[in-house]
């Protein structure tokens, strides 16, 4: 089909400022599918961003957590029963809790998520982390996430100057003694890093034998879904026990099925389709009618009807290249400045790009054969 191509496209070069408004409404549809997918891809990163970065290769909840910031605890003896296994290398818990932030600029107060591990094993690899593990150590002190919001204050800016960061978290004085890298989320604006003794300094009506998250390190070579298998059998079906891919593909679930933000985002792609293929059908139609009588002609000299669909689609194809081109490049710009924004990983990804481009064409060639009910009319006796 595609060696006639030229004829689909003089056709729809024949009305500049209809393949114009045609074009932007393409564009249109693929910023919002780009900007809506975008938003809801930097929901999955940003929530399993703490998962990616987890210095273990199995993990340990409770099966009443639900993600990582709604997390039951479970006995910390549990965990600690599997130093007996002979794949395991070392184990370490991790706590979390939502404390209040005190901006030590402001004096104003705002939730932030911390999280509380042993000092002389951390839980977490991120930036950051291990040139300042040691000074976690030291009574009432934290390690702040650079990436956080700027509500918290300039945190930052002020421990890299020298200026001395001190303020409170739940009331209780709090110095900051490192900046790592962690990252701002749709369920977090910011997070701490500090020693588990700091952590229930900070949260006193927290049991200490009770962890939310066990971290299980394996020797290397260790055969990772025999351990697996050992540690379900070990701990009962009270406890669930999964690979770190696992654990990322629980938290995604999570925020797909029980987040309302997921729902949204993927509505908003749903509709940014739908709105596409109106417009476009809108396009196709009106220039099918606008050329019947040409139709016609080519069908009283003998051309099929099942060429004259071929041009129809073809005109869908080029509507959906012309059109997805510049709204690749435009949600680029449109995924920086909302990065800068809202501290939130939105990026350009090949994946996405590629499914953006298929909804497009799925979109333009469903318009395509919805305009082709008009090529019925085209009869050639109206020609002469």
């Amino acid at each position: 089909m595609f060696h006639r191509l030229p004829v689909a496209w003089l056709q729809m070069s024949h009305g500049w400022t209809r393949l114009f408004v045609a074009l932007l409404g393409v564009l249109f549809a693929d910023l919002l599918m780009f900007v809506q997918l975008g938003f809801l891809n930097a929901l999955y990163d940003s929530a399993t961003k703490v998962q990616q970065q987890l210095g273990c290769q199995l993990v340990v909840i409770s099966p009443q957590s639900e993600a990582m910031y709604r997390m039951h605890p479970f006995p910390r003896r549990q965990l600690y029963r599997l130093l007996g296994h002979r794949g395991v290398e070392g184990v370490a818990p991790l706590y979390t809790g939502v404390g209040a932030w005190r901006n030590p600029e402001t004096g104003t107060q705002r939730s932030i998520f911390v999280f509380g591990m042993e000092p002389f094993a951390p839980a977490l690899n991120v930036p950051g982390i291990d040139a300042n593990f040691s000074a976690m150590r030291e009574t009432d002190v934290c390690l702040f996430d650079g990436a956080s919001r700027p509500e918290f204050g300039p945190v930052e800016s002020w421990f890299h100057s020298g200026r001395p960061v001190v303020t409170e978290l739940n009331r209780r004085h709090m110095k900051v003694v490192g900046i790592v890298t962690v990252g701002a989320s749709f369920a977090a604006d910011g997070n701490l890093v500090m020693s588990d003794s700091n952590f229930f300094r900070t949260f006193p009506n927290r049991n200490p034998g009770a962890i939310d998250v066990g971290l299980i390190r394996l020797h290397p070579g260790a055969d990772i879904v025999a351990v697996q298998s050992d540690v379900r059998r070990l701990l009962g079906s009270d406890y669930k026990v999964m690979t770190v891919d696992e654990f990322i593909a629980f938290e995604k679930l999570y925020w797909a099925q029980n987040a309302p933000i997921g729902f949204i985002f993927t509505l908003g792609t749903i509709l940014g389709f739908v709105v596409g293929f109106i417009i476009t059908y809108q396009i196709l139609y009106t220039d099918v009618s606008n050329h019947l009588s040409q139709y016609a002609t080519l069908k009283a000299i003998g051309y099929t009807d099942g060429y004259l669909r071929k041009v129809v689609i073809q005109e869908s194809l080029i509507l959906s290249v012309l059109g997805f081109l510049p709204a690749c490049a435009l949600s680029m710009i449109v995924y920086r400045v909302a990065s800068e924004a809202i501290y939130l990983p939105l990026q350009m990804s090949w994946n996405r790009a590629i499914q953006v481009f298929l909804l497009t064409a799925i979109m333009c060639i469903c318009s395509g054969l919805a305009a082709m009910r008009r090529l019925k009319s085209a009869d050639p006796a109206e020609v002469f």
